[in-house]
Formats: C-alpha cells, structure tokens, sequence
C-alpha cells in the first residue's frame, strides 16, 4: 500500500473519497470517488478525460504521480511498466490503483478528445476469413456511436460473459457524427475461448453487445509525419489512426511497417491497397516476413519488424510521430528501438496487445 506522509483520514470509511487532480498548467480538476473503487474506472464513468490505454497495467499511458493520500496497487509496480525512477517519485497506474483515502494527483488531462462511453447492442453483418487466422468482424450497431482513431472497444456475445477489447479498423467520420457499422481484425488463439467461438462457424446474424469507446493513441499535431508499426491484427488501430491523419492534413507522409510471419499470413490486403490509393505518395507500405521459408519467391525484406527500422527507411527520426501497436514484447522492443533512432518518447504513442481468455 502506498502512503504519503500527510495522510488524510478526516472523513468516515463510509464516505466518498475526494481527488484533486493537478495539471501541468496548473489547472485543477476535483471529483469524487467511492473508497476502494479503481481510480481510472471511476474517473471514466463519470466523462473525465483521464489517459488511458488499455486499463490492465500494461501500457502505462495513465501514470499518474501520487501527491498526497493513499491508494492500494493491484498489481507489483516492479512488474509494472513504470521505470525504478517513476516508482521512487511516487507514480501508480491509475487503472490498477485502488482508491482508499482522498488524493491529491498530477496526471495529464484533457489530451484524448474524451467521447462518452456506451454499451449499444450490435448484430453481424461480416464475418470473413482472411489469411493468418484472422476474421473480419464487422457489426451493425443499433444506435450509432462515435469514436476517435486508434480507440477500441469491448464486445460480447448477447447472453454471454467473455468480453473482448479490439480496436476499430475504420476511419471517424469527418464531422465527428457516430458510427453506424464498426469493423475489427479478430486473430486465432489457440485455446482462446472468444477466439475459437469465433473461427466455429460463420457468426452472420449473431447478436452482440458492444462498450466503448476508450483509449488514446495520440489525438493531436497532425501534420507531423508518423511511422507507424503494426505487428499482425495491430494493423487494425494503424487503419483508422492512417485513414483519420489523411483527412486533417493536407501535408502530413505516413509510413507503414507491417510485420507478418510468412507470405502466406499476409491479411487485409484490400484495405491496405485503399489505404496506400487514397494516400498516394504521402503513404509508403513496407511488409516484412519473420519466418518467411528461405528460398521462397519473397523479395521483401525479412526478420523482426525492428530490423526495419533503421536509416535506410529514408525518415527524419527526430521530427516524427511513431505509432506502434502490437503483442507486448513486440512493441517494447520498437519502442527502445526509436528512441535509440532519435524519437521523441512523448512522441511515442503505443498500443500492447495483451490475449485473455488462454489457457
């Protein structure tokens, strides 16, 4: 448990507790939050624009530094994604923190264009097999919902429990109006129970339940060129946040670098090649096999998708955005890559793919 030295226990155990939370312009935000209710949870269902990503302490996009007051972490900070330093000033993670007196925090507001969170029922509309074990899942929603590029949801089976996050492939609309059909890239894990449900049979007609929308994958400074890696069904959120930049900037160059295992495995062809037609030669398309069968007739370059990160990729390092999003190790290891090549960290906006539901 975390604890400052001015703990603040005026108020009953019964209470609401209170949470001022600090900008770094100075502004301030003060709400309140049942005690041992989760901190960002809370702060989301009541519209607060707090950072998030992936709300299991994984990315660590809602760091926040502790002030004053006590929380309980539900998960061991040295397995978190926060660094030695960021623990010893007194950061938690906001989605795994338990709030158990008033809190006084800094945390980065306001910087997701915050959309107001919905459950709406769904039906299939698209269910598509495509190469490497991924289906193109694509619901029409009963009541239209908006969202910002780059943002995910969680879906259900109507009737059922096991709820899944994935990450809209589509582009916004433009005049921000909501969505009346979503789409996502749903990949098969061997012993995933949603996963393998999926793959059964066609799920044409099948009722679903649809929340969201929730995350941030960096909302602002669009005419800033951006790279952009996607490692398998991370492909998804690269779609919409590619599709989005297109439309705002007239000027903005955007490069893809697209990891697969083999030729075989190379999926969503037909979105990508709008993509790159819709973009012409501001979107540049690189592919890369890691396990690509030697002799094979595939001229393209080979290995992890951090070997094609380097100075032959022919981009400024120092003034671009980067876009990652992918399994876990994949986009730590991007990550310590780009900056070792001159990216900004706070340019940096990631999204770690963690599978629930294996055995």
């Amino acid at each position: 448990m975390l604890q400052t030295a001015a703990d603040p226990t005026a108020r009953t155990r019964t209470d609401p507790c209170k949470i001022t939370v600090r900008g770094k312009d100075g502004a301030e935000l003060v709400f309140e939050v049942n005690r041992n209710d989760m901190l960002l949870k809370a702060a989301i269902e009541q519209g607060i624009d707090y950072p998030h990503n992936c709300r299991v302490g994984v990315c660590g996009t809602c760091k926040t530094r502790l002030v004053n007051g006590r929380v309980s972490p539900m998960v061991d900070l040295a397995l978190s994604p926060l660094t030695n330093e960021q623990i010893e000033a007194g950061f938690v993670l906001a989605c795994q923190a338990k709030v158990r007196t008033d809190l006084v925090l800094e945390a980065k507001l306001g910087g997701g264009a915050m959309l107001p969170v919905k459950t709406v029922p769904a039906r299939v509309v698209r269910w598509h097999k495509l190469p490497g074990e991924v289906i193109d899942l694509r619901l029409a929603l009963e009541t239209p919902v908006p969202f910002n590029a780059g943002q995910y949801c969680t879906i259900a089976e109507s009737g059922s429990f096991t709820r899944r996050s994935y990450s809209y492939y589509d582009t916004p609309a433009a005049d921000g109006s909501g969505a009346s059909e979503i789409g996502f890239l749903v990949k098969r894990l061997p012993g995933g129970k949603f996963s393998e449900w999926l793959f059964a049979e066609d799920r044409s007609g099948v009722k679903f339940w649809v929340e969201g929308p929730f995350g941030v994958m960096g909302v602002d400074d669009f005419d800033r060129d951006g790279l952009c890696v996607a490692g398998g069904t991370g492909l998804s959120p690269i779609l919409s946040i590619v599709g989005d930049r297109l439309r705002k900037s007239k000027t903005a160059k955007f490069t893809i670098v697209f990891g697969v295992r083999t030729a075989k495995d190379i999926f969503a062809n037909d979105r990508l090649n709008a993509l790159l037609a819709e973009g012409g030669d501001r979107v540049r398309l690189v592919t890369i096999l890691s396990h690509e069968p030697a002799g094979s007739s595939w001229t393209g370059p080979r290995g992890l998708v951090t070997a094609a990160l380097d100075e032959t990729l022919g981009i400024d390092y120092a003034q671009t955005a980067a876009f990652i999003c992918g399994n876990l190790g994949m986009v730590e290891a991007v990550e310590k890559r780009l900056i070792g090549l001159g990216v900004q960290a706070d340019r940096i906006h990631a999204d770690k793919f963690v599978p629930s539901g294996t055995p």
